[in-house]
């Protein structure tokens, strides 16, 4: 696996497969993973074998503070990830098409804004923007004081341990989307979301579509789906997706 230094001096992995663009446009897809995840697992692997199939080039990495760079976690927040995915955009040439899941969706959707001229399309898989500002309806009383005191939250998820801290916290805030009248986007946007899913409640998705500006949205909802969206019904929504995209 490469490695990449980036400029905030983290040092995580990513792929990135390079297409040939002889007879068609450039274009590259970059993927962004979720929370407390990383770019390895189905999903990825199958956009990635669309990007190859469509001759799309195709990028993925690690957030910092996720998968190979995990044990610092607590020094990563949404500014340094947001630093991260304009860095790999403007080191790219053509049109950038965006895919994020959760997280990824909130960093896509914010990088769509600060990178107008270059994001051709944004596909949001359970995209989770201002989930900083959400789940603070949620924390109870002790986790507050927890936050207070030790400045980070740790919750054990059925044996997984999620590192939230305040600085994340903070930083999310700074970067809230759906509080602004409008979410300036005009490119091409495509938002898939489960309706069972118990980490972003679905309306959500039709609440970002009423934002973006532009008008070539579309908001797809299955009914049976969770927030992972790695089913087989789900990956053939996502890739068809990505074909109404181009």
């Amino acid at each position: 696996m490469q490695k990449h230094t980036f400029s905030n001096g983290f040092t995580t992995d990513f792929e990135y497969i390079q297409a040939d663009f002889s007879n068609n446009a450039e274009i590259t897809l970059v993927y962004t993973h979720g929370f407390c995840a990383d770019p390895w697992g189905r999903k990825p692997d199958e956009i990635k074998a669309w990007c190859a199939k469509h001759h799309i080039s195709f990028y993925r990495y690690e957030l910092a503070g996720h998968g190979s760079d995990a044990d610092n976690i607590e020094k990563a927040d949404f500014n340094i990830w947001k630093e991260q995915l304009l860095e790999i955009i403007d080191s790219l040439s053509g049109k950038i098409i965006l895919a994020g899941a959760s997280l990824g969706g909130w960093l896509s959707l914010k990088a769509a804004t600060l990178r107008p001229e270059r994001v051709c399309g944004v596909l949001g898989l359970a995209a989770a923007p201002d989930f900083t500002k959400d789940n603070a309806d949620y924390v109870t009383e002790a986790q507050k004081q927890e936050l207070e005191n030790t400045g980070k939250l740790v919750i054990d998820d059925e044996g997984f341990k999620i590192v939230i801290t305040q600085r994340l916290i903070d930083t999310g805030n700074q970067n809230l989307m759906l509080d602004k009248p409008f979410i300036g986007i005009n490119c091409k946007t495509v938002l898939i979301q489960g309706m069972e899913d118990d980490s972003v409640y679905w309306p959500k998705a039709l609440k970002i579509a009423e934002k973006i500006q532009g008008q070539d949205v579309m908001v797809k909802l299955l009914k049976g789906s969770n927030h992972r969206l790695n089913t087989d019904s789900d990956i053939k929504e996502i890739l068809s997706a990505l074909d109404s995209l181009i």
